[in-house]
């Protein structure tokens, strides 16, 4: 799934997450077991291994986008 927001796109699928940054076109990526989400603010948070960052989204709707996706649960 691919979500459009204010900062680029969220690639979306049960096994990664990718962040496509507009600025200096940058990405991120992450596995979906290295994935957390967190409800206030909205945020997607890679943390495991090596990868360590975090995102804030724009609005709720995308985090129960991404959190559909995943399958996983909001802090």
């Amino acid at each position: 799934m691919v979500i459009d927001f204010s900062q680029g796109k969220l690639i979306v699928t049960e096994f990664e997450v990718q962040v496509r940054l507009n600025a200096a076109s940058i990405v991120l990526q992450a596995s979906a077991e290295d994935i957390g989400l967190r409800r206030n603010p909205p945020m997607l948070i890679a943390d495991g291994g090596a990868v360590r960052w975090s995102l804030k989204l724009d609005d709720k709707a995308q985090l129960l986008l991404v959190q559909e996706v995943l399958g996983i649960d909001c802090e």
